[in-house]
């Protein structure tokens, strides 16, 4: 009987060690704000198979040149602005030229991009195409191939990540002359060091946290100096107020005079770990999780990213100075909690979610097998990853139909051009008639795109 048991909990941990890693997950979330209200949103997960075809960073660069025509060139790809952005020097020239083109199509490490003409002050009707497949860099325009020498890689791929492990220093204060403490969110633990006054002898302590919501940890007298506390009392630890950290014991407040956090931020290489685009949530993919999967897929640690906030930060994260740590665990199958700060703060608000499925068959909108295929083959041309196009609509085509519907909320929020989603992963007639009428006509023109086409039909 108890092997059976170990047997069934290893069977349930495994379960959950894997729940952010086979298949992208939608959750359904709740986040508590400053104000103590709450707030509901979905989010999506990516698998670890489709978060690594993330990881590519936004911002790709290299420095290129010299080549027949020019002394040397530098070029920005801004993948998130659909940009191409270039910098050059002409042969028998002293003067810089830079020019900045719209991507509007991407193919397998190729983009096509039009011009912006400053004379008529509009996009040039001609495109070209750039390709990036190696450090071999080339254009193509009107059918002539340009290369540009030898081009070195700048690219920046070290993004920011955050720890599970928050400290602090503190003190000195009314009994301490310095205290530092250590918030241990993996292992439940909190320990600290300190010093009293009138005295030279360090002490230690480690206290189990028994629950931690929006910056209290409580907390339990664990060892006290190696040994097992008597008292084994329970008491409170807020960090909810930036460095203003106290105690409450037997209803009494202890504070530690002025702390520093220490915490750590560390970087990571993305060419080793997951590193990047872990998820989106609210619908739009531009509201991000920045970080890695930890302890085999049981937990996310990093950042959510975002345009705007509530709160702008003085440095950046993926491009943005809206931004804030962030980290959940799977208590169960299928729920999260978490914790979300602001900037670099310790992220002490509450973020949980329970997974939810697509609750109706899309097939039962489509009256043929004719159609599907062809809705499939309109989702792949526009950059939505369907798969093979076979008319069976599995979970890979329901999630490309999903990133359809948020890419059209996001490009028109009012619903004046494009039809609004009822269900996400789910098309509505309108939707499907309006998704196979811009592929027919878009497909007249390039041989691929993107969200960015949408943007040009507002």
């Amino acid at each position: 009987m108890s092997f059976l048991k170990l047997f069934l909990s290893i069977i349930f941990i495994v379960n959950i060690s894997t729940q952010f890693l086979n298949a992208d997950a939608r959750y359904m979330t709740e986040w508590t704000n400053p104000d103590g209200s709450k707030s509901k949103s979905p989010a999506t997960f990516y698998s670890i198979k489709e978060a690594k075809t993330q990881s590519t960073p936004k911002l790709l660069s290299w420095e290129c040149g010299p080549s027949e025509y020019i002394k040397w060139i530098n070029w920005e790809l801004d993948l998130e602005k659909n940009e191409l952005r270039s910098k050059w020097l002409n042969k028998n020239s002293n003067n810089q030229d830079t020019q900045v083109a719209r991507i509007i199509s991407k193919g397998d490490r190729s983009i096509f991009v039009q011009d912006y003409s400053e004379e008529q002050k509009k996009w040039n009707s001609e495109s070209w195409e750039f390709n990036y497949k190696s450090d071999q860099l080339y254009t193509i325009f009107m059918g002539e191939k340009y290369n540009y020498g030898d081009c070195k890689n700048t690219t920046n791929y070290n993004v920011l990540q955050t720890a599970s492990i928050l400290t602090w220093e503190c003190g000195p204060s009314e009994y301490i002359k310095w205290i530092n403490w250590e918030l241990d969110l993996e292992k439940n633990e909190l320990k600290s060091r300190w010093v009293n006054k009138n005295s030279i002898k360090e002490r230690s302590s480690i206290a189990q946290i028994k629950s931690n919501k929006d910056g209290i940890a409580t907390v339990q007298d664990d060892i006290l100096d190696g040994n097992k506390a008597t008292t084994n009392d329970i008491w409170d630890f807020y960090y909810d107020k930036k460095d203003q950290l106290h105690t409450v014991w037997k209803g009494k407040k202890w504070f530690y005079g002025d702390c520093k956090s220490t915490t750590p931020i560390k970087t990571a290489s993305l060419a080793n770990k997951v590193n990047s685009q872990i998820g989106h949530y609210a619908n739009d993919k531009r509201n991000r999780f920045i970080g890695s999967y930890k302890d085999g897929g049981a937990s996310f640690e990093g950042y959510w990213v975002q345009d705007k906030s509530g709160q702008e930060c003085n440095s950046l994260v993926d491009g943005s100075r809206f931004y804030g740590k962030a980290w959940f665990k799977m208590v169960s199958e299928g729920k999260f909690e978490g914790r979300w700060g602001y900037c670099d703060t310790a992220p002490i608000f509450a973020w949980n979610g329970h997974q939810v499925s697509f609750t109706s068959d899309v097939t039962k909108t489509l009256s043929s097998k004719q159609q599907r295929v062809k809705i499939q083959k309109s989702l792949n041309f526009f950059g939505f990853n369907a798969g093979s196009p076979d008319g069976v609509f599995g979970k890979k085509t329901k999630t490309a139909i999903g990133e359809l519907q948020t890419c059209w909320a996001g490009v028109d929020p009012s619903a004046s051009t494009f039809p609004k989603t009822t269900e996400f992963g789910v098309l509505t007639p309108r939707q499907m008639q309006t998704l196979m009428e811009t592929y027919d006509t878009a497909q007249k023109s390039y041989s691929k795109a993107n969200c960015f086409y949408f943007q040009t039909l507002m």
